[in-house]
């Protein structure tokens, strides 16, 4: 006899990612044991022309506190500005060196897609920035489609 999976009638793609988001919310509530933090905004374009809806990874190199040592991200608006965050409720970079990734899909930032960035700012990125303690982390971004 042939088995059928099992399915969930009532779970669609959206009651699939609200539930991932609530758990990734009560993961990264407020803590009193944050690591250091500045606030970093700046401006992504590509080709001249400011870079909506692409997402924004700052990844800490070289960091003391290993356990602390997460990325901050953010979406860009479309004016192809950002504000990272540390987690759902903290904005701000870990103060330091960072590997930063950029990265853009057909559909948006909430849709899975083909990539539209060159790798080189995604899966092979070398871009970098610093974050500082005394600021202002105005980090702009200017990418080339080629």
């Amino acid at each position: 006899m042939p088995s059928i999976p099992f399915q969930f009638p009532f779970v669609s793609r959206y009651h699939c990612l609200l539930m991932l988001s609530l758990i990734l919310a009560g993961c990264s509530g407020k803590s009193d044991n944050l690591p250091e933090l500045a606030e970093v905004t700046g401006q992504v374009t590509l080709d001249g022309n400011p870079l909506p809806d692409a997402i924004i990874d700052f990844y800490p190199q070289g960091t003391q506190q290993k356990k602390q040592s997460r990325a901050s991200t953010a979406a860009t608006d479309g004016e192809g500005k950002y504000s990272l965050m540390y987690n759902n409720n903290t904005a701000g970079a870990i103060l330091g060196d960072h590997l930063v990734r950029i990265s853009k899909t057909e559909g948006g930032a909430e849709v899975a897609g083909p990539e539209m960035l060159p790798k080189k700012y995604n899966e092979t990125s070398t871009l970098k920035a610093t974050v500082t303690k005394d600021g202002p982390n105005t980090i702009n971004f200017e990418l080339t489609s080629k």
